[in-house]
């Protein structure tokens, strides 16, 4: 009789066991059972694995369902094909039927159209209604504009020029315009320099952040050109930190590259 490691078996193991099952199935060979207990007297601590193992081998031993007969399996397969016999043909649905149904989902998807539409008309006159249009002045040749914002800041736009800024600034709203051109900003002054309340000037290739200042910003093409007369302004480009200007300080911007100007 060949020696296991039998201490450390798992009861999953043990049921698996041919030695082990043997033992459970025939308790009267006197032989298996006589090793078995003789192996539980020097492993005391292992007789609840034991048990748990025996009892799995038990309910695996026991058959799920009593075996049928000849003549009970006959009479199964009788019952199923009379019952296919008796069911009704699977027919198609009516006319009429098939009517109702067509237009349960034509109604169904003209109501989710009909819900995207209105979602993007409510957002579309939130950004852009009566309280939230955006303005745009341009100057023609040799025409300069003044132009007052909603914060009463205001803007000197020269020839050739172009602004766009919400007709509408409010707590939700960022003091921001959008300059192709040439123009000067007088900036109102406010006591609130977070991030959210900055005054911002964008070109297309920089940003001009300022709380309470007044300075130049020409923009010509890929050039930038910033003039800082008073207060602070921080100069916000791709991927670089923030530049401060002073008064008096003058700048040219040229891809991503900032130059000092005398």
């Amino acid at each position: 009789m060949s020696y296991k490691p039998y201490s450390t078996y798992t009861a999953e193991e043990f049921a698996l066991d041919d030695l082990f099952v043997r033992w459970v199935q025939h308790p009267n060979d006197e032989e298996v059972v006589a090793y078995w207990q003789n192996w539980l007297a020097q492993n005391p601590n292992c007789q609840d694995t034991i048990e748990v193992a025996r009892e799995i081998v038990r309910e695996g031993g026991r058959p799920a369902l009593p075996a049928l007969s000849n003549d009970e399996i006959s009479s199964v397969w009788w019952r199923i094909r009379e019952s296919l016999q008796t069911m009704e043909d699977v027919r198609p649905l009516q006319p009429d039927v098939r009517t109702v149904v067509g237009w349960w989902y034509f109604i169904r998807t003209l109501a989710a159209v009909l819900s995207v539409v209105l979602l993007l008309g409510w957002a579309l006159w939130m950004q852009y209604g009566p309280d939230q249009s955006i303005r745009t002045v341009s100057t023609g040749t040799n025409q300069t504009r003044l132009i007052r914002l909603p914060d009463n800041s205001t803007v000197t736009l020269y020839a050739s020029s172009k602004v766009r800024y919400a007709s509408r600034w409010t707590d939700e709203t960022p003091r921001a315009i959008w300059l192709q051109g040439e123009a000067d900003f007088a900036v109102t002054h406010r006591n609130d320099t977070s991030s959210a309340r900055m005054f911002r000037v964008h070109t297309n290739n920089l940003t001009v952040e300022a709380v309470g200042t007044t300075f130049r910003v020409r923009q010509r093409h890929e050039c930038t050109h910033v003039a800082l007369k008073t207060g602070q302004v921080n100069l916000l480009l791709n991927k670089q930190n923030p530049i401060r200007l002073n008064p008096g300080d003058s700048v040219e911007v040229e891809a991503g590259n900032v130059q000092p100007l005398p």
